[in-house]
């Protein structure tokens, strides 16, 4: 046996192989100790996507409780729909809230934030080259140190590309998007909740709707809050008009935001009162607070008053022409009346001298004095009532009495009607007019 084989035996021999075996795994796992696989790298996938000429971050928010001193991962998405490949590029900045309403979001670029966590952040990719209809998913790691304060602590993961895209005329022109996720991190500890709501912000007066209602949340903790809750809209009469939910918002830490919700009607009309209730906490009381507002369709209004003047001009002026008729007609048919009553007389006898006159015959049944029939119009004269041309004239009169009577219904002069139809009802009766009776009567029993 050569000299060489009896060491070869004591390597092959079974110890031997099991320290072996027992040296190559300490090794393998200190290899992945120190250099730890990810089992989760990235991938890309391809889709049947539309051209819709833009690419997409998923998701766009991303919530996390968190305590110091823990880790967590979370998966980006991002898909490519511009129809040209991309090269996207990655990166972190924090973000804070902002005093006033109308910014909701200030970004500090390179800066470090009073509550930023743009250091926590450590995205898989800092590049990629996607085509279109492609989807990359990679993860992102957030490490809280063992030191952070209790509170919110917010950053942003963007994702920009720069490409060659066409302006409306058609000319090459390089377009650069800029899209992110944002990180919420609420790290456990002493965390203060508080903030205070302004009165709805309305409009004091609307010609139509619909109405805007802004409602501004103040946050005065250090952590972000989402207030939500309704609006009730009342009448002036304080009945319930409408309830409108109201979504939660994001307010950042020591920062104010504004949510508009929207009355969407049309045709309104007088002075109604917008009552929010909104709540930032599961179990806290709502924060109530109202503000009133007026909705006047002003031209509509200055319209049918316009409308109202001229027809009361209409209706004064038909009066004053109605009585100045009334009055010429009243001469006329005096004059017929008279010489109707003329016509009936005898002739005048002239009486011999020293013969003696007959007695004058009693007065006909049916002659009575016009002053007796009508007393305003203060005539003396005889008329027969049992003549028919002397009764169609006084129908005349009695039908200009009733509609003078109208008139100063109109204008709110009962007395004055009443007086016109009780001396036109009596001149009915005189000739037996039924119909004109039973119509004065309604009349009367309306005043």
């Amino acid at each position: 046996m050569p000299p060489w084989w009896k060491g070869t035996r004591v390597l092959i021999s079974w110890p031997g192989i099991i320290r072996a075996i027992l040296i190559a795994s300490i090794a393998l796992i200190l290899i992945c100790f120190i250099h730890p696989i990810d089992a989760s790298a990235y991938t890309v996938e391809k889709h049947d996507d539309a051209v819709t000429g833009q690419f997409v971050i998923s998701p766009t928010k991303v919530e996390l409780e968190m305590k110091p001193g823990e880790s967590v991962s979370r998966d980006i998405v991002v898909a490519n729909r511009t129809g040209i490949t991309l090269t996207v590029e990655f990166s972190v900045e924090d973000f804070e809230g902002s005093g006033d309403p109308a910014q909701a979001t200030v970004f500090l670029g390179d800066e470090d934030g009073s509550w930023g966590a743009r250091r926590w952040l450590e995205p898989e990719l800092s590049s990629i080259v996607i085509k279109h209809g492609e989807t990359a998913t990679f993860r992102t790691k957030v490490n809280v140190p063992k030191n952070a304060k209790p509170g919110g602590h917010y950053a942003a993961l963007f994702a920009s590309s720069t490409y060659e895209a066409q302006d409306e005329q058609g000319s090459a022109i390089n377009k650069t998007s800029r899209i992110s996720s944002f990180f919420l991190i609420k790290v456990a500890g002493a965390v203060r909740q508080e903030g205070t709501l302004d009165p709805p912000e309305v409009p004091a007066i609307s010609e139509y709707g619909p109405i805007d209602i802004g409602l501004v949340f103040r946050n005065q903790g250090n952590t972000h809050l989402k207030p939500s809750g309704r609006v009730i809209i009342t009448n002036i009469l304080g009945q319930t008009t409408v309830e409108i939910p109201v979504s939660e918002w994001v307010v950042l830490p020591e920062s104010a935001r504004r949510n508009v919700v929207k009355w969407d009607s049309h045709y309104l009309f007088g002075r109604y009162t917008a009552k929010a209730e909104i709540g930032y906490t599961p179990d806290g009381t709502p924060i109530i607070v109202s503000s009133s507002f007026w909705v006047i369709p002003w031209k509509i209004v200055l319209g049918i008053a316009a409308g109202v003047i001229l027809l009361m001009a209409l209706v004064s002026w038909l009066v004053r022409r109605r009585r100045g008729v009334r009055h010429e007609l009243g001469e006329e048919e005096l004059d017929e009346l008279r010489a109707v009553q003329q016509a009936k007389e005898a002739p005048e006898v002239t009486m011999p001298p020293g013969t003696t006159p007959a007695p004058s015959p009693e007065p006909k049944p049916g002659l009575i004095a016009l002053s007796e029939l009508f007393p305003s119009m203060d005539d003396s004269s005889m008329i027969d009532l049992d003549d028919g041309e002397t009764q169609k004239l006084v129908r005349g009169l009695i039908s200009q009495e009733v509609y003078l009577a109208r008139s100063y219904i109109h204008e709110g002069r009962i007395e004055d009607a009443r007086h016109e139809l009780l001396e036109a009802r009596s001149a009915a009766q005189c000739i037996s007019l039924l119909a004109e009776i039973g119509m004065i009567d309604d009349m009367l029993n309306q005043l």
